[in-house]
């Protein structure tokens, strides 16, 4: 069974998130993640979104409680993007949409199967999609290869 906390509010599988991966597997990810960002190795970590509040996580300066899908659901009493008035059309959100679909991840189709009260069927889904053909082992969506065994990702 893969942990609730792990369904993004804005419909990303935090399971397949570099900074979820990176926290949760790799030092010489964190590290990578961090000279790319200019901060601290350490500064890389995320339990996943449903762990994420607006306060308690004060050295992130992008992701966690500064991640702006976070903050604006946060301010707006709202739990997911598609409760929103202005979603799909909302600017914050078609940010992060366009860039998860190019690495063939849909976040519109993930908030539908969540609203359809559909959740542990897709974590289970997304659980197994995310994972390194070669090894096995759960990939962030943005590699090229995996960070555990090295294989070349299909599809990337």
């Amino acid at each position: 069974m893969v942990h609730k906390k792990l369904v993004g509010r804005c419909g990303l599988y935090c399971g397949a998130c570099i900074i979820y991966r990176a926290y949760k597997d790799s030092e010489q990810l964190r590290q990578k993640i961090a000279e790319e960002n200019n901060c601290k190795p350490e500064e890389i970590r995320c339990e996943g979104c449903q762990t994420v509040l607006t306060n308690g996580w004060e050295l992130e300066e992008i992701w966690g409680k500064n991640c702006k899908i976070v903050k604006c659901l946060e301010v707006n009493g709202m739990d997911f993007c598609y409760e929103c008035n202005e979603y799909p059309d909302c600017k914050k959100f078609r940010e992060i949409a366009d860039s998860c679909l190019k690495h063939r991840e849909s976040l519109m189709e993930n908030l539908n199967k969540i609203k359809a009260g559909k959740v542990e069927e897709w974590l289970e889904e997304e659980n197994e999609k995310w994972r390194c053909h070669k090894c096995g082992k759960p990939i962030a969506m943005n590699l090229t290869e995996c960070h555990w065994c090295g294989a070349k990702l299909q599809g990337k």
